[in-house]
């Protein structure tokens, strides 16, 4: 989401919603896995060959729409570089050890509250959610929807609007 609000990559209207689901994908999978202590749900989701299965039905069931699979295939790409070097890129074609763990749920809490990095980052994704809000007005749910469909410019609401030869204009 930060990399869309660069100026120069602004300008074109991006499915910011399809970006998000994209890069949240690889962890709505692996996390129940992991939680349910079926083991390390990564080997599953953090993988090209799931990348691009994904990103192929993506792009049939959106009746070969690019618009929205592309942002969707650029969430999931980035968030794996993201993750790298624990991501299993080339499983099912290379085999990875992974950690089972007995109790997952307090595995996962122990490492958020005592491991810097992973806390940090944390921090760090509810910072820029939060600069994404305010910086670009989305104080609205409808504002919000708007944004992520790629609409450059938040609706004026409750304004007058004042009709001249060019179109309707707010006062």
């Amino acid at each position: 989401m930060l990399i869309s609000e660069i100026p120069t990559i602004k300008k074109y209207k991006i499915n910011r919603f399809a970006l998000i689901i994209g890069s949240l994908l690889p962890d709505i999978i692996d996390k129940p896995i992991f939680l349910l202590g079926l083991g390390n749900g990564r080997f599953f989701s953090h993988n090209l060959l799931f990348i691009i299965v994904s990103f192929l039905i993506v792009f049939l069931i959106s009746k070969r729409n690019l618009e929205i699979s592309l942002p969707f295939l650029a969430g999931m790409g980035l968030h794996l570089i993201l993750d790298l070097p624990y991501v299993p890129l080339f499983y099912p074609f290379i085999t990875y050890r992974y950690i089972i763990v007995e109790e997952p749920l307090l595995y996962w809490f122990n490492a958020l509250f005592t491991n810097p990095i992973v806390f940090s980052t944390e921090i760090i994704g509810i910072a820029i959610l939060i600069f994404i809000l305010i910086h670009n007005k989305l104080y609205h749910a409808e504002d919000i929807k708007n944004y992520l469909k790629g609409s450059l410019q938040t609706p004026i609401k409750n304004k007058d609007y004042i009709k001249s030869k060019e179109g309707f204009y707010h006062e």
